[in-house]
């Protein structure tokens, strides 16, 4: 399978002039005489490139942040045929060792300490895609008013089930105000995804790495939300994380905001998967409120 231009451009600068490119579906090798051969990952999309496009714009902001956290985007863009494509790092994947979620937490850390663009606010300038879900990234100057409409209320809104939509309105009205509204955070980029899966052992680095990120500028503590929802990552990642990026004050609330940013996911799973996931997602809302009653809010 011929390789386009526009691939041919990016790549051949890398490599000598004896390599070789090969294509088979979106995965392409180039083979030098002098080294092991090299891979990396096509991706094209056609009339609906929304997730190509997001994805690809958070691999980029995601390098700048930090070159080690995840595969280097060599370029986007759209073809002759006005298809979006992306060109990245292709990876051999497998199982993070425990003795590496401490190195995983430093590179994660690394990613959410990095400056922000400047005037950057909370949100993301073009939509991103958790799994299937299209997510909402108008950026706002307020991260309690982005997360309570951009992500509590809009999956709500979307999945229509009125026992939710009346959870997620008092938790937007009782809740957000108090945990989130009180942060002092500056826009930090997220993964947006980071949930096991999407964090593996890279055999051609030698080091953890996350891919799949569906990516915008938030608070740091939101990665962590999908990260207890199925578990994989061990006290050792939290510990060396938060030695890094200390927990946000007030402290004493960190655990009612994890369970706030964990919550979004569970309706996103809703909302993709269906009504299976309803209870995690009532669990999690109802905790919020019952701690808002108990603070009297």
């Amino acid at each position: 399978m011929s390789l386009p231009k526009h691939v041919l451009d990016l790549l051949e600068p890398l490599h000598d002039t004896s390599a070789t490119f090969t294509r088979s579906g979106d995965l392409i090798s180039a083979s030098e005489s002098t080294s092991a051969r090299q891979r990396y990952l096509y991706k094209t999309a056609g009339s609906d490139s929304t997730q190509l496009v997001g994805e690809a714009e958070s691999l980029r902001a995601i390098n700048a942040a930090c070159a080690d956290v995840a595969p280097r985007l060599l370029g986007s863009g759209t073809d002759e045929q006005g298809r979006s494509w992306m060109l990245s790092e292709w990876h051999d994947l497998s199982a993070i060792p425990a003795a590496e979620q401490a190195r995983l937490a430093e590179l994660v850390a690394k990613m959410h300490l990095a400056p922000a663009p400047d005037g950057q606010r909370f949100g993301f300038s073009v939509p991103t895609c958790c799994g299937a879900t299209q997510q909402e990234n108008a950026e706002m100057d307020s991260w309690a008013g982005f997360y309570g409409e951009r992500r509590i209320g809009d999956l709500a809104r979307r999945i229509g089930d009125p026992e939710l939509l009346r959870l997620a309105q008092e938790v937007r009205q009782r809740v957000i105000p108090e945990l989130l509204g009180r942060l002092d955070v500056k826009p930090s980029i997220l993964h947006g995804d980071l949930w096991s899966g999407n964090a593996r052992f890279s055999n051609d680095r030698h080091a953890p790495i996350t891919f799949d990120p569906s990516s915008y500028y938030g608070h740091s503590e939101a990665d962590l939300g999908i990260t207890r929802m199925f578990g994989g990552f061990a006290p050792a990642f939290y510990e060396t994380y938060h030695s890094l990026v200390p927990r946000s004050e007030p402290v004493e609330q960190y655990e009612q905001r994890l369970q706030l940013y964990e919550a979004y996911h569970h309706l996103n799973h809703m909302l993709m998967f269906g009504r299976s996931y309803k209870s995690g997602a009532v669990r999690l809302l109802e905790a919020l409120v019952r701690w808002a009653e108990e603070q009297g809010l």
